[in-house]
Formats: C-alpha cells, structure tokens, sequence
C-alpha cells in the first residue's frame, strides 16, 4: 500500500486576480497529487514555509488548520474502510464536510478533463471541450462555479447566453454536449450522485445541416478515375476512397495505420482515437487491397529512393509523416499540423475532382470534405436497408442519435418527386 501525504501548501503557480497566493490542501498518494482549496489566499510575506501556517492572521489559520485536520481525518477513514486511498472518494467526502468546497469547481474540473484528454492523444475531442469551456467562462465571467451547484437552469442559461450572442444552432448543440459529457464525467467519478444529473429532461437541439454525403454511384466514378499523371491529387482521392471503404475511417486513425501492427491476415484491426473503439475491417482484395497494393509500392519506391526522413513513417501505410524529421515526429502537435495541413489539400483535391469529373456546382462542391467519405458510406448502407443499429456499430457511435445526424433520410430531389404526386 503506497504512502498517502497531507498538507498544506501555497499555490503559487495560480495566484488570485489580485496577486494574492491560494493556501490548498495537497494529497499526493501513488505518484499522484491533487490539490484541494480552503478559501483562503494570502500574500507571500504571510506565509511560514516550515510550520506550513499563516503568520498574523489567526481567524485564516485556525480555518485552514481546521480543514487540514479534516482531510488527515477523511484520508485516514478512507484507507482503513478501503486499504487503498481513492481520490474520488475523498473529494466527495471533503466536499460534503467542507462548506468552501461545495463541490469541486466545475471549470477546474473541466480543465483536468481536457487535460486526461491530452494525455490520451485525444487532442480532437481535448480541443472541442476546450472551445467550450472558453465560451462558458465568458457565461460565467471567470466566477467559480461547484459542480453540485450546475442545474438545468445552469444549462438552459448558457444556451440562452449562447443565442443572445449570436452562436448558430448546431455550434451551441457541439458546446452544451461538450459540457454535458464533463457532467457526466463529474457523475462517474462519484463527485455528484446520479439522481441529481441536471441533464435529464435537458434537449440539445440541432438544426439539418446541408447535406454532406454523396451518390454510391458518383464514388464509383471517382474510384475508376486515372489519375497517374497527377499521383498526389491521385493519393488524395485514394485516401478519400479509403475512409469509405474503411467505415468512415477518420484521417487522424488513417494516418497512423502501420503496416506490421494494423494489416494481419487479409484484416485492418485499429482502435479509433476518438472513442478508443476498437475496429475490425475485411480487407475487400477489389476496393482496400487494391488501395493498400498500390501504397506499398509507393512506399517501396520511397524506401529506394531514401525518401523517408524518420523511421517511424517507413512501417505507416500512408505517407503524410513522410518529411519529418525523428524529433519532429515525436512531436504530437508538429504531426497535428501537419495532418490537418494535409486534410486541407485532400478537400481541395476532392473538390476539384466533384466539379470536372461529377459536375457538381459551386454549392456542392463547398460542402465536400475528408468527412463527406464517412457521411457517404453511412447513407449509403442506409439505402441499402441497413439497420440504424447497425450503421451505429460500423461508425463506432454510443448513441444512434449521434448517427441519425449522419443520415439524410430524404434528399430534397426525394421530396420534390414526392411533392409530384400532391
């Protein structure tokens, strides 16, 4: 059983609006720490670094030294009732006992979720959640909030805020999922109860997005294309391709495929960086085979030609880390822009193809993007009769609320004909 440490300290790193220095409760149990907050903050000067107490100021010391005595006191109960200390469990107990706690503070809390995100290569999602908290700070003007103080009418306030300002109806349907996906983060590690979720009863609205997936028929003119004489326009459609005929296959996920660990035995096995769902795809020898044939010999060449400057990218199916150097690719955020870099010219490529090749007009050849693949192979099992359970599972979603977004059940050409008959 590791050893569970107690104190107080002066949260330096994070002083007040008005300079002054927070005094917080640290516990550091199995080479991790958490910090929890008194109320109390103060100047340097009042500060007795060896006694860890506050100088001239008796009312705040006995308050902090009380609070102390408290979390020595819950951390002691914790770990003869459970052997092992549990932060979760002491936060929930510390809170209740602690009428300056009141609960954690939600956008502290958001922030340490963002941060788990990162720590998991979740950038994607850290950087939604992000967005997010920014807009809620600017709600709640940078004034703390407990978790166990957020209501419903804390969520129908900041989407009221959120129209007031001028935010479209799908952008505060992305930022309250976000907040509501840290809510119930804040419910599984035990810091609210279930029963007091403000969520439930609580409807995100979205509006009908244009329609972003294309014709089955319109992918088959794009995959039967000879495009050999323009071979990185002919890797951007490849790559396009490839995400449709890997389920909607998200470029971050594609990027990082490896020929050693991912391709086995005629199978693309993956886990997708979003969700951590893991995925198991036939490779068809006419649509990804022929794909991933044609990526190893342009890796082959590559290796000739010494082309390839780190030795990550050489075991990587596709190209895009190609120019990196080692430290480079080491690097998440050089790789991050780099991949988004190269998303930038797939759109533009596959644009370019719509409007020569599928006579798409100006209108339509906007809304095509890398994600129209994954938006076209969920309609197109979906006129096929496929369950919307079943697309769910392909896409990888919780929830086939999340995926009946993806489906446009009607074109407007659909109802035009339908309107015929009137």
């Amino acid at each position: 059983m590791s050893v569970t440490q107690t104190n107080l300290i002066l949260q330096r790193w994070k002083p007040t609006k008005d300079g002054k220095l927070p005094v917080v409760i640290r516990i550091y149990s199995d080479k991790k720490r958490r910090y929890f907050r008194t109320g109390v903050a103060i100047s340097e000067k009042d500060w007795d670094e060896d006694s860890s107490s506050i100088l001239g100021r008796a009312r705040d010391n006995k308050k902090v030294q009380g609070l102390l005595e408290k979390a020595k006191e819950i951390v002691k109960k914790i770990l003869v009732l459970h052997d092992e200390f549990d932060f979760d469990l002491f936060s929930l107990e510390f809170s209740e006992s602690s009428p300056t706690q009141s609960g954690e503070n939600f956008l502290s809390f958001w922030e340490s979720v963002i941060k788990d995100l990162r720590a998991e290569n979740r950038n994607g999602t850290a950087d939604s959640y992000e967005n997010a908290l920014n807009k809620f700070r600017k709600f709640m003007k940078d004034r703390p909030i407990p978790i166990r103080q957020i209501s419903q009418h804390t969520f129908e306030k900041f989407r009221i805020f959120m129209v007031q300002s001028g935010q479209t109806t799908n952008g505060i349907g992305i930022y309250l999922r976000s907040m509501s996906a840290v809510y119930g983060r804040a419910i599984s590690r035990k810091l609210v109860k279930p029963e007091e979720d403000p969520r439930v009863g609580f409807k995100v609205k979205s509006a009908r997005t244009p329609k972003k997936a294309i014709k089955q028929e319109e992918m088959r003119v794009l995959a039967n294309l000879d495009l050999s004489k323009n071979p990185f326009v002919e890797e951007s459609r490849d790559m396009f391709l490839f995400s449709y005929f890997c389920q909607g296959m998200n470029l971050k996920d594609m990027c990082l495929l490896r020929w050693d660990k991912n391709i086995v035995e005629g199978r693309i096995y993956y886990s997708r960086g979003k969700t951590m769902d893991l995925f198991n795809i036939r490779i068809k020898p006419e649509t990804i085979g022929r794909l991933l044939e044609k990526q190893q010999e342009i890796l082959s060449k590559k290796l000739e030609s010494g082309q390839i400057r780190n030795s990550a990218a050489k075991s990587l199916v596709f190209r895009t880390y190609d120019d990196l150097t080692e430290r480079q690719m080491k690097n998440l955020t050089q790789q991050s822009k780099v991949r988004k870099q190269r998303g930038k010219v797939i759109n533009a490529h596959i644009r370019k193809l719509a409007k020569e090749h599928l006579n798409y007009d100006a209108v339509q050849v906007k809304l095509l993007t890398f994600y129209t693949a994954r938006h076209t192979y969920a309609t197109v099992l979906m006129n096929h009769n496929a369950p919307i359970s079943l697309i769910s599972a392909a896409l990888g979603h919780a929830d086939t609320r999340t995926t009946q977004v993806y489906l446009d059940s009607f074109s407007s050409s659909d109802i035009d004909l339908a309107n015929e008959n009137l």
